[in-house]
């Protein structure tokens, strides 16, 4: 699963997903700027399911998938485990257009 990691997920989560192995692309690395459309666009075209602990990006109806961080402290242990648990269970083509709470029941 490519991964696009929202600005406002802790680096050590997107750190530990990189080490683990998983295309990782942080947001503001991709200097998109601050707007959501512009993210959502670029996960579009990237193909990239966003990792985020924003609920804004609840308000797009198309999208390749969003992994929503439930909360921001969670350790990024249990984060690479849930997303490492959805990757097994779902291809990305599945995860389009769905939102999936992590790490709720993925852990």
């Amino acid at each position: 699963m490519n991964l696009a990691v929202d600005e406002n997920v802790k680096a050590s989560v997107t750190n530990l997903l990189a080490q683990e192995g998983h295309d990782v692309v942080r947001v503001q690395d991709v200097e998109l700027g601050i707007d959501d459309r512009d993210v959502i666009g670029y996960c579009r075209e990237e193909r990239r399911v966003l990792l985020t602990n924003d609920d804004d990006f609840f308000d797009f109806d198309s999208h390749p998938g969003i992994l929503f961080l439930t909360h921001q402290t969670t350790p990024a242990r249990e984060v690479a485990n849930a997303v490492r648990h959805v990757e097994q269970q779902f291809s990305a083509d599945q995860l389009c257009d769905t939102v999936l709470h992590v790490p709720n029941s993925w852990v």
